[in-house]
């Protein structure tokens, strides 16, 4: 059984499970996740979109959605007996997960592992009762676990072997009636419904800002399989700027742009990858944010950012995250070359400690290996 929360967790999980079927074509899979787990052959059992909340206060609204969930979740865990539980990060959610399955006697695998840097090691000493294995997709993740007595093994990044342009710069131009000439904003408010209507507007502001001392830079979003089109129409028709909206094609996106305007997540390791400059910017509700302020043990909160173990690109988070600060910085990057080109060095470096490709194949291995199928 195969348990994601989010759009990332849907990607990675539908790259894992055809892995696996690949080294164990016989293997049944079932588990919770979202449109693209199902195309991999995972039987789902409740939508990513049941689960998709973010922030303290979130959670707690929906808390008694998501507690139904999980009891009938672990209703089907009785019911199908499974050989393992892979549990791919939605720490929230899935650690009490692992506390089920471990006193029923299911292994436990963790894939991509919770931000424990950022947690402390609490979470650390916690993870290592309820997991059987951890597969680690960041080099310096391994040792964070050192002396835990937790089984951890490095994978890899997933996201080296998911980018591949199906569509060169001029075809997307053709296809959606953008110019190859003029400069490209792209904006990345996010994959949850909650993350888009916080980041959208304040990215659609900065927009309007940036299009008044750029008149001919143009707008593109990406828009990620979960987030409903007619939703981020309703949101970008509420203000003076064009935006051109893809759907299921962000890195085609992110490729010919010449900035990206992220909310912090996996687009901003994307963006480092495909050597494009980056702001990030995210912002929770007031009372989530007061809570995080106080937990987080982290200066960064961009990936990129905390792989390079120092701020290599922009972060405006909560009342920072301005449109005219925004706008000022897109404009910056935009325009000084030399700013530009030291982003984009260190963006390399950071590239480069994402390990290499086959990620997705060795987790898939490690997995059969621990629940005695084989594997290499």
């Amino acid at each position: 059984m195969i348990v994601a929360g989010e759009a990332s967790g849907d990607l990675n999980g539908s790259a894992l499970a055809l892995s696996l079927k690949k080294f164990a074509p016989d293997i049944k899979l079932a588990g919770i996740g979202g449109k693209k787990m199902r195309e991999a052959g995972v039987e789902i059992l409740f939508d990513i979109n049941e689960l998709a909340v973010m922030g303290f206060t979130e959670v707690l609204r929906n808390i008694w959605r998501l507690r139904n969930i999980f009891r009938k979740f672990v209703r089907k865990m009785d019911e199908e007996k499974p050989a393992a539980l892979v549990l791919i990060d939605y720490p929230g959610f899935n650690i009490r997960l692992a506390e089920r399955a471990k006193k029923k006697g299911i292994t436990t695998i963790y894939y991509i592992s919770p931000q424990v840097w950022a947690w402390g090691k609490n979470r650390v000493r916690k993870l290592a009762k309820v997991i059987d294995k951890m597969l680690v997709i960041f080099s310096f993740e391994k040792d964070l676990y050192t002396g835990s007595g937790l089984d951890v093994e490095f994978v890899g990044h997933p996201m080296l072997d998911r980018i591949k342009l199906q569509m060169t710069r001029e075809e997307l131009a053709a296809r959606f009636a953008l110019s190859t000439s003029a400069a490209t904003a792209a904006l990345l408010p996010g994959s949850r419904r909650q993350e888009v209507k916080r980041h959208l507007p304040v990215m659609l502001k900065a927009g309007t800002i940036m299009k008044k001392k750029k008149p001919d830079l143009q707008f593109v979003l990406p828009c990620a399989s979960t987030i409903d089109t007619e939703e981020v129409n309703n949101i970008i028709g509420s203000y003076p700027l064009k935006v051109t909206i893809v759907e299921d094609q962000t890195y085609e996106v992110i490729n010919f742009a010449d900035l990206v305007i992220a909310s912090s997540g996996t687009a901003t390791l994307e963006s480092a990858y495909l050597g494009k400059p980056l702001i990030v910017i995210y912002r929770v509700s007031f009372v989530s944010f007061l809570i995080v302020k106080f937990l987080i043990k982290v200066r960064n909160v961009a990936m990129v950012n905390i792989i390079a173990g120092k701020k290599i690109v922009p972060e405006f988070l909560q009342f920072s995250a301005r449109p005219s600060i925004i706008a000022g910085e897109a404009i910056k990057l935009l325009e000084d070359n030399t700013y530009r080109l030291d982003m984009l060095r260190e963006l390399e470096r950071a590239k480069n400690a994402l390990g290499s490709h086959g990620a997705s194949d060795r987790a898939a291995n490690a997995i059969l290996r621990t629940i005695g199928l084989g594997g290499k």
